[in-house]
């Protein structure tokens, strides 16, 4: 029968060696290098619990790439599957947005400049089609999101 002080002896054996890092930055510098200085969101606002900002990148002269995302899916949670809403003018409050397009996915075309594939279906299917947003209101910036939609912009300021 094992003790437990022969559970616990292997385990408290000292290695001889000692590893020595030295960092490259002091702990008052990183403390302060990691303290948010500026937001340009509004401080009141937050995005939908079921949103999530995917992508926030500046393309050049003035131009910012936005992806956003919801996260649920249609039937998977009575209150976050359904529509979420984004006010876009409220994440960007330090600047004016003079022009907002819709991208694809990949960033390379217009979503207005898209055609969507005819799929010839055998059969008696009625599927529900799924539930997207709706275009964007060019005064308020808001936009809608559907359960499981990804959608892109580009924002100029």
């Amino acid at each position: 029968m094992m003790t437990l002080e022969g559970l616990v002896k292997p385990l408290m054996k000292v290695s001889m060696y000692i590893i020595h890092v030295k960092g490259l930055m002091k702990m008052d510098s990183w403390k302060a290098s990691c303290v948010t200085m500026m937001t340009a969101m509004d401080p009141n606002y937050t995005l939908p619990p079921n949103v999530a900002l995917i992508t926030l990148q500046e393309v050049g002269d003035g131009t910012v790439l936005l992806k956003l995302a919801h996260l649920y899916e249609a039937g998977e949670d009575p209150v976050y599957s359904k529509m979420a809403k984004v006010e876009v003018k409220k994440i960007f409050t330090r600047n004016v947005i003079k022009e907002m397009k819709e991208m694809s996915l990949s960033t390379n075309q217009e979503k207005s400049e898209i055609g969507r594939m005819k799929w010839k279906v055998e059969g008696d299917v009625k599927e529900k089609p799924p539930s997207r947003g709706g275009p964007i209101d060019s005064s308020s910036l808001v936009v809608e999101l559907g359960p499981m939609e990804i959608r892109t912009f580009l924002l100029s300021f």
